[in-house]
Parts: C-alpha cells; structure tokens; sequence
C-alpha cells in the first residue's frame, strides 16, 4: 500500500484527491494511492472521485468501534461522527460538481413573448396539459371516452 502526497494537487491527481478529502499525512493515510488512482478512473471528474473517496473513508470510520478503558471501566462507542462528517464532505463536492457543470433552473413561459414563442415552435414537444382541459364533459375528439 503506497501513499504519496507532494502538494501538488493542481498537477496531481492523486494529490488533488488527498487535498478535497484532507488525507494528506501519508504516515496515517486512509487511502491509498491505488485506492485513490482507482476512484479516479472510476469517475469522470476529479471532484467526483474525491467525493467517492470521502465516501469510501467514512464507510470505514462508521464500521469502526472506539473504546476507552480507566480501570475497571470500559466504554465502547462508534465513529458515527466522522462518518457522517466525510459524508457531508461528499455531497458538498458533489454540488461543487453540479455547479460548475453549469446546471441552472429553467422556469419558462413568464413572459406573454416566451409563452407565444413555444406555442409557434412546431419542433417543440407540446405539453399535455393545457388551460382549461378540465372545463367540459370528456369528448371522444380529445381522446377522452367516457366506459
């Protein structure tokens, strides 16, 4: 298992990895380079393998038990929190994602111009609904028949 970190994370793959999901003291490495180089090639953007690779370490840490003992006294308790930390770090990278993917909300027709310009467009794919479909007594012509 190799774990490399050269602070390199705008040239380095790798690196950039162990930069989003803050594992860069290879000493004590959650993953390693093969782990992370596998992430990489598994998805097709960097911020996406970071957020599997965020995933990946708080599967670990919510599998893991701590314990502390004074005396006679143990105590035994899980890694739920920083489970649930990388899990948070991951969907925030996932949204880093879709951000700068350009997604965007459409809302149309909130002008009488947009609303005239899709009516006109004959390419267009138009709607099933319409103003009014509920006003009348179900016709055989608009594919309404009443058994």
């Amino acid at each position: 298992m190799t774990a490399t970190y050269i602070n390199d994370p705008t040239n380095r793959p790798i690196d950039t990895v162990r930069f989003e999901v803050d594992d860069r003291d290879t000493d004590n490495a959650a993953l390693s380079d093969e782990e992370i180089q596998y992430l990489i090639d598994s998805n097709n953007h960097i911020l996406l393998a970071a957020a599997a690779a965020a995933d990946t370490i708080g599967a670990k840490y919510a599998s893991e038990v701590e314990s502390k003992q004074v005396g006679d006294l143990r105590i035994a308790y899980g890694s739920g929190g920083v489970a649930a930390s990388y899990g948070a770090l991951a969907k925030a990278l996932r949204m880093r994602v879709a951000r700068k993917a350009g997604s965007k909300i459409y809302v149309g027709g909130l002008s009488k111009a947009a609303k005239t310009a899709v009516k006109a467009d004959t390419d267009r794919v138009q709607s099933e609904f319409e103003v009014g479909m509920d006003d009348s007594e179900p016709t055989a012509e608009r594919g309404l028949v009443d058994y």
